[in-house]
């Protein structure tokens, strides 16, 4: 039984030191958090906060891995030909459950791993397959491919943060879908 009340207390202690660095990062920078703020923001000690983590940078890279470990998970129980429908929108969904946090990686920390993230999260997802089967070899151009449609992505995705869900996920998806088909569109259309 102790383990089990241990166990929630480990969960409460680390869900207050997550809500209280997301808080804190509202109206700071990452590099302007001290464990100090944390730990008054959350009310525990110092020494609750260093059993958990190294640092508010380590705080926000555990969150952030949270995140992605669960985009991972759609990607891996998501057929490839669903990728750009039902895995868009589940992503889509994910980001607006978690929108303080999304707020903070996507729209205000400039320092982070974030677009490293994103970028394997897009490997993950197949598209060197359908990049490849559009007939292109050359690997610069797979890499700046992968840049120009996760960069575009995140763009809509912070405007639609930004401005707090104007569209459902599902409308979200197919705007993200038919500006990526724009683009490739285009693309076949200079190539000729």
């Amino acid at each position: 039984m102790a383990g089990v009340k241990g166990n929630r207390r480990i969960l409460y202690t680390k869900k207050v030191l997550k809500d209280s660095l997301l808080k804190l990062l509202e109206t700071k920078d990452i590099h302007q958090v001290t464990v100090t703020n944390l730990c008054k923001e959350a009310d525990v000690n110092r020494g609750t906060f260093y059993a958990h983590y190294k640092d508010a940078y380590d705080l926000l890279e555990s969150m952030e891995n949270e995140l992605f470990a669960q985009v991972v998970q759609y990607i891996e129980a998501t057929p490839v030909e669903q990728y750009f429908n039902s895995l868009l929108i589940n992503v889509l969904e994910l980001i607006k459950e978690n929108k303080d946090l999304c707020k903070i990686l996507l729209c205000r920390q400039r320092d982070n791993k974030l677009l490293e993230k994103l970028f394997f999260i897009a490997y993950k997802a197949g598209l060197e397959p359908i990049f490849k089967e559009s007939g292109e070899q050359n690997e610069a151009h797979f890499n700046y491919y992968i840049k120009y449609v996760v960069g575009g992505c995140i763009a809509i995705i912070q405007a639609w943060l930004q401005n707090n869900f104007p569209e459902s996920t599902e409308e979200l998806a197919k705007i993200i879908n038919s500006v990526s088909t724009m683009a490739s569109s285009y693309h076949a259309y200079v190539q000729k």
